[in-house]
């Protein structure tokens, strides 16, 4: 009997855009809600919409 894995993960394009933030420097803070801090700034994930302050990639 094999087993299929169901994705229950949401919002797939925000997923890959917190992993691309990750890359260039940004740094996990809480994860509920998902917040994010480079250089004094910080930017917060929530509904799948990122919300913030002005920031530089």
């Amino acid at each position: 009997m094999e087993l299929v894995r169901v994705e229950q993960r949401e919002f797939h394009a925000m997923r890959a855009h917190v992993a691309q933030l990750l890359a260039k420097g940004w740094v996990i803070t809480s994860r509920n809600p998902l917040t994010l801090v480079r250089l004094g700034q910080t930017v917060v994930i929530r509904h799948g919409m990122l919300i913030g302050g002005h920031y530089n990639q």
